[in-house]
């Protein structure tokens, strides 16, 4: 398969049951961790601290975006309405192209089945807008997701 470069990457948003939006001006995006709690074991017949994995507590995350007003309302929606939505990141479908964008079945997007792409749910943590000297508009937006974040790979 090889590198997977981002130009081309996209991400998509399941804003209803059957809406999706994809994120335009999109500059960098992330997925949510899930590093596992541990649980001490130990006891006074051990020598060294005894530890199991516990459960997995997913992270948060953030994406980068140029920001447009207009372009970018709907996930200003789901910061206010903290919402739980279906994400999905799906890599190019090409050297020159995102694949089609994908349907949504009860808020569930179906992934494309020629390409990777990672799925998790989470809301809209916080969504930052920043202005500096001589640049433009950009917005850093958090994610937290929860539960796990699924990785779908080609069909053979």
């Amino acid at each position: 398969m090889g590198v997977l470069k981002s130009k081309h990457t996209q991400l998509f948003i399941a804003i209803a049951a059957a809406e999706v939006i994809k994120v335009t001006r999109l500059r960098s995006v992330g997925f949510p961790d899930g590093q596992a709690s541990e649980i001490d074991i130990s006891d006074f017949d051990d020598d060294w601290d005894q530890f199991v994995a516990g459960r997995k507590a997913t992270g948060s995350t953030t994406i980068e975006i140029n920001y447009d007003a207009v372009d970018h309302e709907k996930i200003e929606e789901l910061h206010t309405t903290g919402a739980v939505v279906d994400f999905l990141v799906t890599a190019p479908a090409s050297e020159t192209a995102g694949v089609e964008k994908p349907v949504a079945v009860n808020g569930v997007i179906t992934p494309p089945d020629d390409v990777v792409s990672k799925q998790f749910k989470g809301f809209v943590q916080n969504f930052a807008v920043q202005v500096a000297d001589n640049d433009i508009w950009k917005a850093t937006i958090t994610i937290r997701g929860s539960g796990a974040v699924t990785t779908h790979r080609p069909a053979p």
